[in-house]
């Protein structure tokens, strides 16, 4: 009997688990949710302003960061400012220079030009000049040999003494 007892008593135990996991209506599953929320504690005013002061003070952090960073570039960007102006000053004075070196060059190209004018002038004046010089040279030579090689020739022509 004591078997029995403790059967059927093991029997219900295990049904009554069984059923009592189980909701048979809707309005039990609500029931149930209440009782298991616990009342919370109000939360005092500095625990509810702390997330938000160590929030506060990232983005404060960050803030300060961005801003060197700004610095930084700032100060970057104004460097090469000044190395653009050095280069251009540089490039405007080597294209100063360039303008002079072209105008000395074409004034060297011209004076060259006149020189080998000149040259040739006085080149050509003094080949008229040797060939005037000539024909007026060997005009009187040619007649001075001639009276030679009549002389030679005949000397009582001319009235030799002799």
């Amino acid at each position: 009997m004591k078997k029995l007892a403790a059967l059927t008593l093991s029997l219900f135990l295990t049904s009554g688990m069984a059923f009592a996991d189980t909701p048979k209506d809707s309005d039990a599953s609500p029931a149930k949710k209440a009782p298991a929320e616990k009342p919370r504690k109000p939360k005092s005013p500095i625990s509810r302003i702390r997330p938000l002061l160590l929030r506060l003070k990232e983005l404060r952090q960050t803030l300060q960061s961005q801003q060197e960073q700004l610095q930084l570039l700032k100060e970057e960007l104004a460097k090469r400012d000044r190395q653009i102006d050095e280069a251009r000053e540089a490039a405007a004075a080597a294209n100063s220079r360039a303008s002079e070196a072209s105008v000395k060059a074409s004034e060297a190209v011209a004076s060259s030009a006149a020189i080998r004018s000149a040259s040739a002038t006085v080149s050509s004046n003094s080949v008229a000049t040797r060939r005037a010089t000539r024909s007026s040279l060997s005009r009187p030579m040619i007649l001075m040999t001639r009276n030679l090689n009549r002389r030679q020739t005949d000397p009582g022509l001319y009235g030799s003494r002799g």
